[in-house]
């Protein structure tokens, strides 16, 4: 198998880490729950001395694990079964993770996240999800394969801030155009911002814009930090985030 850091650009900050992602990866293809948690239990031994802690091991383990994982299956390097078998693992471990976020004190203001039907755009939206709890947003996770009369319906009896998408497919854009088009068309919640994410968005670079979206993001993190920018400007970029993800 190809080493982790071939799928998302470069290393995430050392070659230890490098080599801890690469090991987490083949851990999570192989179906090893016990390597996995061990790797995970050294990994924050050592936030000490090095700064380790449950957010550097989601940004340097958790999601390149999953772009790696998604990447492997594009190519076909992993079969179906290893992929859902591996991501259903990672996720497993990712709600764990999230238990441990340092919390802040409640922003009051309701996202709404939802996801394409894979299963690396579902642990997307939910590693998004446990960033944006931890960071004072009040969440609501639909997953995947909502459809967009749903989602309308949802977001008109909610009434969120925000509403994030993160469907990485060429497939899914329609749908979202389909649901970015009548928010704007209907108006449910006047001041609604919407997001879309990673994929699809990230390779062809405008293309959130061209649907209608106000902000793009290429990771959770950035996701998160948009929303953050926006919680303190009030302002819409409506630009793609300039830092890329290390999940290309």
């Amino acid at each position: 198998m190809p080493q982790a850091t071939d799928f998302y650009g470069h290393g995430s900050g050392s070659s230890r880490t490098s080599r801890e992602l690469e090991r987490f990866v083949r851990l999570l293809i192989q179906g090893d729950r016990v390597g996995c948690r061990d790797l995970l239990r050294e990994y924050l031994d050592g936030r000490t001395e090095q700064g380790r802690d449950a957010t550097s091991a989601l940004r340097d383990l958790a999601w390149p694990a999953c772009a790696a994982l998604d990447a492997l299956a594009r190519r076909d390097q992993i079969g179906t079964a290893e992929e859902h078998s591996a991501t259903v693992l990672l996720a497993q471990l990712v709600q764990r993770i999230e238990c441990g976020l340092a919390k802040r004190s409640a922003r009051c203001k309701l996202v709404v996240v939802a996801t394409g039907p894979r299963s690396t755009e579902e642990l997307a939206g939910e590693i998004f999800s446990g960033l944006a709890e931890a960071d004072g947003f009040d969440i609501l996770f639909l997953g995947g394969g909502v459809e967009s009369d749903e989602l309308f319906a949802q977001i008109a009896a909610r009434r969120p801030a925000y509403f994030v998408s993160f469907a990485a497919a060429g497939p899914d854009a329609p749908r979202l155009r389909r649901l970015i088009t009548a928010v704007h068309t209907q108006d449910p919640v006047p001041g609604l911002r919407l997001g879309v994410g990673a994929g699809v968005f990230e390779r062809a670079q405008g293309l959130g814009e061209e649907i209608g979206a106000d902000f793009e993001a290429n990771s959770p993190f950035d996701m998160l930090s948009e929303l953050q920018r926006l919680e303190t400007t009030g302002t819409v970029r409506r630009t793609s985030t300039t830092s890329r993800s290390r999940a290309a």
